[in-house]
């Protein structure tokens, strides 16, 4: 990007966007599986407990995950399903939860899936599900102060993308 601009939108994000005042906007943005998926190999540090992640959104709040676990190259991928169960609630609990469906052998063998516990931060497993924490994913990544602009967050999916949808606006300075 031209380095002028870069500048500007410095210096716009240190003032919290003051010269932007009453602006609002309604995003929705369909993420594409494919991006998705290049997004999430991207964010993986070779470190991930995991490797080779692809998914597959469908109908229903769910998503198709297949993996590779990292320390257990021999086995197999495993297949497993997460259903969106909680919404983010802005500006409190910024939090997505996700529930882990398992089936066949995997769901006899809860502890086989132990090494979730080793996620990077901003994902936490609580029981059987996974908690995305927006806001610490979003600062481990320099944009902190995104989320203080948003004031509804919804993630759905349909097939072949998850689908984020965004109410966020500019109020004055504090």
């Amino acid at each position: 990007m031209d380095p002028r601009v870069d500048a500007i939108l410095a210096r716009l994000r240190a003032n919290r966007f003051s010269d932007l005042r009453g602006a609002r906007a309604d995003i929705t943005l369909p993420v594409p599986d494919a991006l998705l998926n290049e997004l999430i190999a991207a964010a993986l540090p070779p470190s991930a407990p995991v490797r080779d992640v692809q998914v597959s959104a469908r109908d229903g709040n769910r998503m198709a995950v297949r993996f590779k676990v990292t320390a257990a190259s021999f086995l197999p991928p495993i297949n497993v399903t997460l259903v969106i169960v909680e919404q983010p609630r802005l500006p409190e609990r910024p939090v997505l939860v996700l529930k882990l469906e398992v089936g066949g052998l995997l769901a006899m063998a809860g502890s086989a899936l132990r090494f979730l516990d080793t996620l990077p931060p901003g994902l936490q497993v609580v029981g059987d599900s996974i908690h995305v924490d927006l806001a610490q994913l979003l600062a481990a990544r320099g944009l902190d102060d995104v989320l203080a602009y948003a004031e509804d967050l919804q993630v759905t999916t349909i097939p072949g993308a998850v689908v984020v949808v965004m109410r966020a606006a500019v109020g004055g300075p504090d």
